[in-house]
């Protein structure tokens, strides 16, 4: 929500377009997500199996990306006045939307740090340290995320609660010595959430500031990496099949992807903390276009990790094979 004194420029998606547009996508991501959880309870024979600290930070964020996919849906149901809700309920939805999708984005990162950690060789000494203590780095950096974002989720609750309990004395009509005391201290009390919740919002954009430079440097260093890694080969006359560095390759293609789709998603979210929070101006003000922009970063993702991840890859394959072959009974 912007502050009350926005400039008169508004940008907004309209409720019928919102739900035509999340709630098919919603569906067919959550359904996806539910199924790579499935791929990682019960893998696939002869499928390698999952390593700590990959398994975390994928079940983190197929984890996210799932509650972000059902919060989103029910936003768009909400909207859209086909099933109604207490205020303080529609708010925890739009804050858990927030939160993961804040979540998913950095997960994103670390998973693509993670790789970079694994495909580049450490050659200066913080870099070999953060390669011999990789789980304990990864693992930190996942807690101080959530720490961070549960903040920032507790923050936007307290203001909406607030804000609501502000309008409703402001609307009394009975100004009598107690209810202006009530005023008063209510009228304080949403000032210093929003103070708090102003520091925030820069502390938040200096943050997503350094994880858009994290990722661009870990992801460009691994392509460079590769490239020269290619051309030596070639000029060794060595073979290029080899299966560690297909799956380098791999690896890197997805990641260069998901960090593509990570400049553009961060992108978008700096843009629109700037406009609202900064500059005051009306954009978004329903979250349409946010919620938008999060269910399609999710899909994307999505369809990354079951090209990208063999554990995902090999299960999609085999489910497919076997529709292909019920089809080929059922014609007989």
């Amino acid at each position: 929500m912007a502050p009350s004194n926005c400039c008169d420029f508004s940008v907004s998606m309209s409720s019928i377009a919102f739900a035509a547009v999340n709630i098919p996508v919603s569906i067919v991501c959550f359904c996806m997500n539910i199924f790579f959880v499935f791929c990682m309870i019960f893998p696939q024979q002869g499928t390698d199996q999952l390593k700590q600290p990959l398994n975390v930070l994928l079940g983190s964020l197929v984890g996210y990306n799932t509650t972000l996919q059902a919060c989103v849906f029910l936003f768009a149901m909400m909207e859209n006045d086909i099933f109604t809700v207490s205020d303080i309920c529609y708010a925890v939805i739009i804050e858990c939307i927030c939160f993961a999708m804040r979540t998913s984005v950095t997960s994103i990162l670390w998973l693509n740090v993670f790789y970079y950690c694994q495909i580049v060789p450490a050659q200066h000494p913080p870099f070999i340290w953060m390669k011999k203590n990789i789980r304990v780095f990864i693992y930190s950096a996942l807690i101080m995320d959530k720490f961070f974002f549960m903040f920032e989720f507790s923050l936007g609750i307290a203001y909406r609660a607030t804000y609501r309990e502000f309008d409703e004395y402001n609307a009394e009509t009975n100004f009598n010595t107690t209810h202006l005391q009530w005023y008063a201290v209510i009228h304080k009390k949403l000032d210093t959430v929003s103070d708090v919740l102003y520091a925030d919002t820069w502390i938040r954009l200096a943050y997503f500031l350094l994880c858009l430079f994290v990722m661009s440097a870990s992801s460009c260093a691994t392509v460079l990496y590769l490239q020269r890694h290619m051309k030596s080969m070639e000029e060794s006359s060595r073979s290029f099949s080899s299966p560690r560095l297909q799956k380098q390759m791999r690896v890197t293609i997805t990641g260069s992807i998901q960090a593509l789709l990570y400049f553009l998603c961060s992108t978008w979210l700096l843009v629109r903390e700037l406009l609202v929070f900064v500059f005051y101006l009306e954009i978004d003000l329903n979250g349409h276009l946010f919620c938008t922009v999060a269910c399609l970063y999710s899909l994307g993702i999505t369809i990354n990790l079951s090209v990208g991840q063999t554990v995902f890859r090999q299960q999609v394959i085999h489910v497919l094979q076997i529709c292909l072959q019920t089809l080929k009974l059922g014609s007989i």
